[in-house]
């Protein structure tokens, strides 16, 4: 009988899935919850599982990732995510301001405006007053993107934020009228035009359906369905995985120790502080024999609002035709620093 020994304060977990080549595989994951308190770090007493599935705002299709799967195959490099609101300086009701989030060689900053529309113009539509806000959700509803149906049937979109809000499509400047812009915005390329069309800029996790990981997933057509299925398509790319917005994944990866700075996006104002750096002994034994399975810092997620950190590891070991003699998965860890007892 397989079993599962964790000698770990966080959750493991094992899936047993083929690998991108069709090889029988097992995944082993490991996930650390940390607090934040006084510009220290602790583990978390309370530890969060692992996300089995993709959790969406409201209907998936129609609305922003909320939470990423976390039952995959290995992804290349780290994701860094943030989930929570933009805060306002000192508290007080402000029409923009600055929010920034850095982890090690990564950096994203936006710049967050209080709800605008698009007004009538002499020539063209501009753009409203900011009205004040004290907190903005960080979702991609926020952030530029959005559809515009044409016709029966057929409909345009945005593709790497098609739930967002700004986007023109095949509209008039009248019909543009009233209509909301982004909250979130990149300050090096603020929109200025309803014919403006920004990358969309987010902290959150972006959803498979959207570019870029669409272009991952690979081809599923008729060659696929007689030659390959139920395994992955030859063209498949492990960057699918990847749910962090381009300027936040690492692709070298993390390794802990790295310096993380967030801005406006607490209460507090501000935080600074490095990310653990933890050393893991994972083993599976399979038919008697152990083997060492070497586990790389997969996902980092910033709660920086509720002061929480967490932190992904995950590892593989090829087990084609030996699955059925798996016999143990033991987590250890032989160091974590930068955590206060």
């Amino acid at each position: 009988m397989l079993q599962l020994r964790n000698q770990t304060p966080f959750v493991p977990a094992m899936f047993l899935f083929p690998d991108e080549r069709g090889v029988d595989t097992l995944y082993v994951a490991l996930k650390g919850a940390f607090e934040l308190r006084g510009g220290a770090l602790f583990v978390a007493e309370k530890q969060q599982p692992l996300v089995m599935a993709d959790e969406y705002v409201g209907e998936p299709g129609s609305s922003g990732l909320k939470k990423a799967g976390e039952a995959h195959l290995l992804k290349p490099g780290t994701d860094v995510l943030v989930s929570g609101e933009v805060h306002a300086p000192k508290g007080r009701p402000v029409d923009s301001c600055l929010a920034s989030v850095r982890v090690g060689p990564v950096r994203q900053v936006l710049q967050v405006f209080g709800d605008r529309k698009w007004k009538g113009g002499l020539v063209a539509p501009r753009i409203s007053s900011p009205e004040p806000f004290t907190r903005m959700p960080l979702m991609w509803e926020r952030a530029f993107g959005g559809t515009h149906e044409v016709g029966e049937g057929h409909v345009l979109a945005e593709a790497r934020n098609p739930v967002g809000q700004g986007f023109r499509g095949k509209r008039s400047g009248s019909e543009m009228v009233g209509r909301a812009l982004p909250n979130l915005e990149d300050p090096q390329h603020l929109m200025s035009s309803i014919s403006d069309a920004p990358a969309p800029v987010g902290l959150g996790p972006v959803a498979p359906a959207w570019e870029p990981r669409r272009r991952f997933a690979g081809t599923y057509d008729e060659a696929w369905q007689t030659r390959r299925a139920p395994y992955l398509p030859q063209d498949f790319r492990p960057e699918f995985f990847c749910t962090a917005p381009p300027a936040l994944r690492v692709r070298e990866g993390l390794k802990g120790g790295e310096v993380v700075e967030c801005l406006h996006l607490s209460p507090e104002g501000g935080h600074r502080f490095t990310l653990p750096r933890c050393e893991l002994a994972v083993t599976v034994r399979i038919a008697g024999k152990p083997e060492p399975v070497i586990m790389r810092l997969e996902t980092v997620l910033l709660e920086p609002g509720a002061g929480r950190l967490s932190l992904g590891w995950r590892g593989a070991i090829g087990c084609d035709k030996r699955a059925l003699k798996i016999e143990e998965a033991r987590f250890e860890v032989q160091s974590l620093e930068g955590v206060e007892d």
